[in-house]
């Protein structure tokens, strides 16, 4: 694992994230079509990127992705 991965994993998701909703048109297509919806992503097993399951975890993927979706959609 990177040395800096705690301060650095949110941008490369960001980055990652992007480049597979712009190669990917179907998939962008999708994303913008969850308009304002709230997107979570429901992991038992993970309370960082996911909601734990439990609704508890930080949702960041889902945080992103709705930042994302934002930002495709102008």
């Amino acid at each position: 694992m990177r040395a800096d991965w705690e301060t650095a994993k949110e941008n490369l998701m960001r980055e990652a994230l992007l480049a597979k909703f712009t190669q990917h048109p179907k998939l962008k297509e999708q994303l913008l079509a969850t308009g304002d919806a709230q997107i979570v992503e429901h992991a038992a097993n993970d309370g960082y990127w996911g909601d734990g399951a439990d609704g508890q975890g930080k949702n960041r993927l889902g945080m992103l992705l709705m930042e994302l979706r934002q930002q495709l959609a102008q």
